[in-house]
């Protein structure tokens, strides 16, 4: 896994990894900003964010957007141990095959999982 990720790339970009179409997906200080503000649950979970797009269980598509966007998700037993959901979701965007990013992540039961995402294309 270790070669999917690529730690600190740049001084705004704290990690870049390898989505499983093989786009590079960044993920910038200021979307790691916004992740931690809005679900500071996540603030030790940075790694398992990366992990979730690089290796994904689940993974939807959804062109419906002003701009399409994919939401990966994996189960983290770590996460469930926090008290937390186990589900991690991880929205990306990919917007040349050469760079995408990282939108927003949070966590979500399975239940919620499948009334959130029923219109959306699963890929996998």
């Amino acid at each position: 896994m270790a070669e999917r990720i690529k730690w600190r790339p740049s001084e705004s970009v704290l990690a870049i990894v390898l989505s499983i179409n093989n786009v590079p997906i960044r993920l910038t200080e200021e979307r790691w900003l916004h992740i931690t503000a809005y679900h500071g649950e996540l603030a030790n979970f940075q790694r398992e964010i990366l992990l979730t797009v690089a290796e994904p269980t689940t993974l939807f598509y959804s062109s419906n957007w002003a701009k399409p966007c994919y939401a990966a998700m994996k189960a983290f037993p770590k996460l469930r141990e926090s008290g937390l959901p186990e589900n991690l979701v991880v929205h990306y965007r990919e917007v040349t095959p050469h760079d995408g990013f990282i939108l927003t992540a949070f966590t979500m039961s399975n239940k919620r999982i499948e009334v959130r995402f029923r219109w959306w294309r699963r890929l996998k």
